[in-house]
């Protein structure tokens, strides 16, 4: 399931990455890695704030969608 399919206060693990190279190399280097846990903070309008690895991060739903948990 997508992560930009979670709701506010989920906890879940990230299964795969989707796209190009680039973008997964991306998300790799912002803690989105297998096996990671993630926690969804807050979303506004498909746009989500996750908790990892005891940091913030601000994701639009376009690289949200590309996260598998």
């Amino acid at each position: 399931m997508p992560l930009s399919m979670m709701k506010p206060g989920c906890v879940c693990r990230v299964k795969r990455l989707l796209g190009n190279d680039a973008v997964r190399r991306h998300l790799g280097d912002m803690g989105f890695v297998e096996g990671a846990e993630v926690t969804v903070v807050s979303e506004l309008a498909g746009n989500l704030i996750l908790g990892i690895r005891e940091t913030r991060v601000a994701l639009d739903a376009g690289l949200a969608a590309r996260i598998l948990v």
